[in-house]
């Protein structure tokens, strides 16, 4: 038995918890934590840029839908992992951030590598602390893990001084409750009243649509959204991280609940009546105004945070409660319904999707340089139905946005609403780690990979066998697009043309370079026979995508 530490009690903490796997770089303000882990058999996995690891526990919340650690020397590295912050807490990821820092004596005098960790995380967490003294290591944890999973997800931080690590504890000091004598366990219902009043607005709608966001990925299951919209025909679209949470190749869901990248969702203002399931009305639904819903649309929100029922558009029936179990209570009550017909609101949905996706099409050739619907049209046959959809990056990837469904939650995985570039790579490692038998395809541009190309070095290390399938246009693409269309030149947008295929070989991966149709699928499956982290750089021509067409119209239009 080793000599137990502060340590050993937060480590033992974070078992209970559940957790298995840290992701981390190590260093001097968390070594006893770091020693600590190893004694008690949780791993590490380290990373080459701390951001790169916040993105990984990112990804495991994305993935799994429960928490995840992340853990950092103070000052450096709490710096660099910072980078990532601001993108875990737009996308509502229920990381566990833990920094290591000076002894807690020293603070305020300029200590080592002292900075203010718990007010600069506090802007960017549901809650940030300093832990100041080892007998409350349970009581922080606690609490850290409790308000990130309560309400909407999202990520908390913990400073733990490297004197605290090291005190000396008891075995009678180790925790002395489990989490489920901490944390509410049970399901918070909607109220009936507010639960009749939805389904009553639901069956007598003409067009009515139902959207599922991010907050419903941790609590709402495929088959509650099933039992939801099957027995009355209700559309279904999912956006954010609630993506595969019903299938896309289900007749009633008609994929991403984005105008931009589908043109059915453009119908959206058309609907009378409008179900939103964890989906908050942001920027990217224009705050639920017209005309990106009707004015005179009845607005159902679901929410189980109440800060968000009614923000930025009034609504016309707020329940705030437990997703999931809001689910199986308006699937009960609607079952006892007398529901309108919406087979002919169906049919024009049909009708679109149909044609936008023929429209998609239509740009598949063989010319040179190679447009990235032809990329995506010959990678399409390699993808499984669990296979993981990574995509990052701007005009490129936009395309396979549009066209690839998602068929399984947590397998089709985008940037969160702030757009950080370059969490593909990390969130790749992350997939592969959590589904080694799975086939893991990132797709990314040029610029994006530069972000955390050095990642590949951890996937070699950790055997993590990955493919990115890469568009290259040597430019931040997305960006050239719009230089070009509101000022007529580029500046600043142009990137060479890097043969990121020879660098992934020589950190230990395997490398493929591609320009011509046909070579893509020989390509690809030698990328994958060969057992390692693997790219395939491909020449594609540069051009608006869908998105960035609708959105140099959006700015034109205003």
């Amino acid at each position: 038995m080793p000599n137990l530490t502060g340590a050993h009690l937060l480590i033992r903490c974070l078992q209970l918890e559940g957790i298995k796997k840290v992701f981390t770089i190590v260093g001097d303000t968390m070594l006893p934590l770091a020693d600590a882990a190893e004694d008690e058999g949780i791993e590490f996995i380290d990373t080459r840029h701390e951001g790169a690891a916040m993105a990984m526990a990112d990804a495991w919340c994305r993935i799994t839908g429960e928490p995840s650690v992340a853990m950092f020397t103070g000052g450096p590295g709490f710096s660099n992992a910072i980078s990532g912050l601001p993108h875990v807490y737009t996308a509502e990821s229920p990381v566990i951030f833990i920094a290591g820092c000076g002894e807690l004596p020293e603070r305020g005098l300029l200590g080592f590598q002292e900075v203010n960790q718990v007010e600069i995380c506090a802007p960017m967490t549901k809650g940030s602390w300093l832990v100041h003294d080892r007998r409350r290591i349970p009581e922080y944890v606690a609490t850290a893990f409790r308000t990130a999973m309560s309400g909407r997800p999202g990520p908390v931080h913990l400073t733990v001084p490297m004197d605290l690590q090291e005190q000396g504890i008891q075995e009678e000091e180790l925790p002395p409750y489990q989490p489920s004598e901490y944390r509410h366990r049970g399901r918070t219902h909607g109220d009936p009243s507010l639960i009749s009043e939805a389904i009553d607005l639901l069956r007598r709608a003409e067009r009515p649509v139902v959207i599922v966001g991010n907050a419903a990925r941790y609590s709402a299951t495929p088959q509650q959204l099933q039992a939801l919209v099957e027995s009355p025909g209700l559309p279904i679209f999912t956006i954010e991280q609630s993506r595969g949470l019903i299938d896309d190749a289900h007749p009633l869901c008609y994929g991403i609940a984005d105008p931009g990248l589908n043109h059915t969702a453009r119908r959206f203002r058309e609907a009378d009546v409008v179900l939103l399931l964890g989906k908050r009305l942001d920027h990217g639904y224009r705050f639920g105004r017209a005309p990106f819903f009707n004015g005179n649309a009845k607005l159902i929100q679901v929410d189980p945070s109440e800060a968000e029922i009614g923000r930025n558009r009034g609504v016309d029936v707020g329940i705030a409660g437990d997703i999931g179990s809001i689910l199986e209570q308006l699937q009960q009550t609607g079952a006892k319904a007398q529901w309108n017909d919406f087979a002919p609101w169906r049919q024009q949905l049909d009708e679109t999707r149909a044609a936008f996706r023929e429209g998609l099409e239509s740009h598949i050739s063989d010319a040179m340089p190679l447009h990235p619907m032809k990329v995506f049209k010959e990678v399409e046959p390699f993808l499984q139905e669990n296979s993981f959809i990574i995509l990052d990056g701007g005009d490129y990837v936009q395309w396979g946005r549009s066209y690839y469904k998602a068929r399984q939650p947590g397998h089709w995985l985008r940037l969160g609403s702030l757009g950080h570039l370059g969490c593909g790579l990390p969130y790749a490692l992350t997939a592969k780690l959590i589904d080694p038998d799975a086939r893991v395809f990132l797709f990314s541009g040029d610029g994006s990979i530069g972000f955390y190309f050095m990642e590949y070095d951890t996937a070699v290390r950790h055997n993590l066998p990955f493919t990115t399938v890469m568009g290259n246009d040597s430019a931040w693409g997305i960006d050239k697009t719009f230089q070009l269309a509101y000022y007529d030149r580029p500046i600043a947008t142009d990137l060479r043309f890097v043969r990121y295929d020879r660098m992934v070989a020589e950190v230990g991966g395997h490398g493929e370079y591609a320009e011509r149709a046909d070579e893509i699928a020989p390509a690809l499956q030698r990328a994958l026979d060969s057992g390692k982290p693997s790219l395939v750089n491909i020449a594609v021509a540069p051009g608006a995508s869908p998105m960035a067409e609708a959105m140099i119209a959006r700015r034109r239009s205003s």
